[in-house]
């Protein structure tokens, strides 16, 4: 049963279009939170020099004055007798609300989820943030063209 309540959620994020849009992001502070015992010290280092590495690759910045703030969180949920994963990556920003008194907010303007049950841990969560982040970046490509 929960192989195919996993199917059916991760085909469904597989097909959705983005409702997002990344245009003029160019400036990134990334916020890396590990709720989950599955990642050493280590582990989470290379996760964030990776997506830092990624990011720079593309021309976004890091860590400038004003940067919008980049979050990867990895939580880990117990379902039964195994174990998954959510792998989640968003993009939040100072914004102006469509309010009558044009209020000044922070928002999640990006928000990308990975539900996965996991067999090998770090290879799985590894997986999961590159294609997550490499989503990220092929959305900013696009609306950078």
């Amino acid at each position: 049963m929960k192989i195919i309540f996993f199917t059916i959620l991760l085909s469904a994020s597989l097909f959705s279009t983005s409702i997002f849009t990344v245009e003029n992001v160019n400036n990134l502070k990334i916020y890396y939170a590990n709720k989950s015992d599955f990642l050493n010290r280590e582990q989470n280092k290379y996760i964030k020099t990776k997506t830092e590495e990624k990011f720079k690759s593309v021309g976004i910045e890091l860590n400038k004055v004003d940067a919008s703030a980049f979050m990867i969180k990895i939580e880990s949920l117990e379902v039964e007798e195994s174990h998954a994963v959510l792998v989640s990556i968003a993009l939040g920003e100072e914004v102006l609300t469509n309010r009558k008194d044009k209020i000044g907010t922070f928002a999640w303007t990006y928000y990308k989820t990975d539900l996965m049950e996991i067999d090998e841990p770090y290879k799985d969560i590894l997986e999961s943030v590159d294609y997550l982040v490499d989503e990220f970046i092929e959305a900013y490509l696009d609306d950078m063209q």
